[in-house]
């Protein structure tokens, strides 16, 4: 590179502060980051003004989104009757759904994309891998924007994931149309103890960043991954200290963990929502399909 080109491009970022060692106008959140804690208690009597939360997805809604597209939605669940069958339909297990000041149900939302394009009378069409993915992806990155600017103003969030376990009801109780489908909740509300309680250990940074190129894990580096983890056991709201990380590893990705026994219940609420539409929006799961036997 020419002196020139050092020179165009370091004006290429004057307004960057931690180039130009000025003070930033928006706080370090490195540190803050580094600390924080999901809420597992809640104060149910705790109350968020309406404007509050509008306030917080209205700044989630400024995440990155793939080629400005904004594949998401969030589904504010109000009456709290919908929230307890909500909770019915994850199992249970999940209090804060009901407990927590506001519930919202972050959504894939291609919905939206196929009445844009039409309004404009273009033609969509779906594909359920590539939707889901990069629907996922959009959503997930505007609630954690959305969380985060929850945390900022001194709340407290919990996403709940075990929704998944009755996806199409919990697709079908909130009247979600095709092309719409909840992948997780959010709870909003006020920690029950004033600030997270939760002992939240996470992998050690060698274990998840990778310079240059992908490397495994030795196996000096996966056992000091279990010890670490192991820590969250005890005095927190995951259980005693007699539990150790590999059991949660293998309720999940064990031959019968959680996830294995969510894929089909995955499979038959893209079915239900319309995800399979170029392939027939009533495809029948695999074991169902009629075949022309009377």
């Amino acid at each position: 590179m020419t002196d020139s080109e050092v020179t165009n491009s370091d004006e290429q970022y004057t307004d960057r502060p931690a180039i130009n060692a000025e003070e930033s106008q928006v706080s370090d959140l490195t540190r803050w980051l580094a600390g924080r804690a999901t809420v597992r208690d809640f104060d149910p009597d705790a109350e968020i003004p309406d404007n509050e939360i509008r306030k917080m997805v209205d700044a989630g809604r400024k995440a990155p989104t793939s080629g400005t597209v904004q594949m998401y939605s969030f589904v504010w669940v109000r009456e709290q009757s919908m929230r307890e069958r909500i909770h019915e339909l994850c199992d249970r297990g999940s209090k804060q759904v009901e407990e927590a000041s506001h519930f919202l149900l972050v959504c894939i939302d291609l919905r939206r994309v196929r009445l844009l394009l039409e309004h404009r009378d273009r033609e969509f069409q779906s594909s359920p891998t590539m939707g889901v993915l990069e629907g996922a992806i959009d959503a997930s990155l505007a609630a954690m924007a959305t969380m985060t600017a929850a945390e900022s103003q001194g709340y407290g969030i919990c996403p709940i994931g075990n929704i998944l376990n009755g996806l199409p009801e919990v697709a079908a109780a909130v009247d979600l149309p095709l092309g719409v489908l909840p992948i997780y909740g959010l709870c909003i509300g006020v920690p029950a103890n004033e600030q997270a309680k939760e002992n939240a250990p996470r992998l050690p940074l060698d274990a998840v960043l990778h310079e240059g190129e992908y490397q495994d894990p030795l196996p000096e580096l996966l056992e000091t991954c279990h010890d670490t983890m192991d820590q969250m056991y005890g005095n927190s709201v995951y259980g005693d200290a007699d539990r150790e990380w590999h059991g949660t590893l293998d309720r999940y990705w064990g031959p019968n963990g959680f996830m294995n026994r969510r894929e089909e219940t995955l499979l038959a609420a893209l079915r239900q929502q319309g995800f399979f539409t170029h392939r027939g929006i009533e495809e029948p799961a695999d074991g169902d399909k009629d075949t022309g036997d009377t």
